[in-house]
């Protein structure tokens, strides 16, 4: 006898099976956009100027983040497992930042906001999800330009950073070796401030809830749904986000990324291996 399914089942499966389906079917949207974007980009349909074309390979990096993104959401749903789940590899954040920002300017110019960007001069290479954190990066970046008059300014920062929390959740081994340099920096950090219109303090968890908007006078409204994304990843990469805030004064949402990914840690426990983590 098959085990009985309750209503509430039976509409989560539903939705989620058209949830399915529309992903499916905009993936092969977007396959069609990059396309005629690349024949452009080509000179195939005409002469285009190095402006353009440096536009059209903009428009074909964008779909192609959307794809990957669709992708990953379906795998997951498929095999039961959270969106949000990293796959952790040696990338350049410093890079990843950088990428970001190139690929908005113009975006921000037509706003009319100043757009800047301070990352320093040598690369930031450890392991997390370029393509999750990317996704972290272009919904805080959004809220920034949709919550900054015109006029106002956005900018990005990237520094080392000291976490005293990540030192309590290493092996002892490593917190031995670890005795004389343990205020070194062992996490990044990203701050993307803007000189929008603020959020009072008593909205700045609730900001991270899911499709929770901020009453803010002379914002326009949101989905809810960007900031809890937010959340969610730098949660799966064992780190932290925050905003800074208040009405009238911007916002500066800051996110904190370790160096040594939590899986890392707990292999360290597991093995005991002395040389893991140098």
């Amino acid at each position: 006898m098959s085990a009985l399914v309750s209503p509430f089942e039976e509409v989560r499966d539903v939705k989620s099976t058209r949830l399915a389906m529309a992903m499916h079917d905009l993936r092969g949207s977007l396959a069609v956009i990059a396309g005629q974007a690349k024949l452009l980009r080509a000179g195939k349909l005409g002469t285009v100027n190095p402006p353009q074309v440096a536009a059209l390979a903009d428009i074909v990096s964008g779909c192609q983040l959307i794809e990957q993104q669709l992708s990953g959401m379906l795998t997951a749903d498929a095999r039961g497992s959270s969106p949000w789940e990293p796959v952790l590899a040696p990338s350049d954040l410093r890079q990843c930042l950088l990428g970001v920002y190139n690929s908005l300017q113009a975006e921000f110019s037509g706003h009319q906001l100043q757009f800047e960007i301070k990352l320093g001069e040598l690369p930031m290479v450890f392991p997390f999800d370029a393509h999750l954190v990317t996704r972290v990066l272009m919904n805080l970046l959004q809220n920034a330009r949709r919550f900054t008059p015109p006029g106002g300014s956005v900018k990005i920062s990237l520094a080392p950073h000291f976490w005293e929390r990540r030192s309590a959740q290493l092996p002892a081994d490593m917190e031995r070796r670890g005795h004389y340099s343990r205020k070194l920096p062992n996490a990044a950090k990203v701050v993307v401030a803007d000189s929008g219109c603020g959020i009072a303090p008593e909205y700045h968890q609730e900001i991270f809830e899911e499709y929770f908007s901020t009453p803010a006078p002379g914002c326009s409204a949101s989905s809810g749904l960007g900031l809890a994304i937010a959340h969610h990843i730098i949660q799966a990469h064992g780190g932290k986000i925050w905003v800074e805030s208040a009405p009238r004064k911007g916002s500066r949402f800051c996110f904190l990324l370790p160096y040594v990914a939590p899986s890392a840690i707990s292999r360290c426990r597991a093995e005991s291996v002395a040389d893991c983590g140098d």
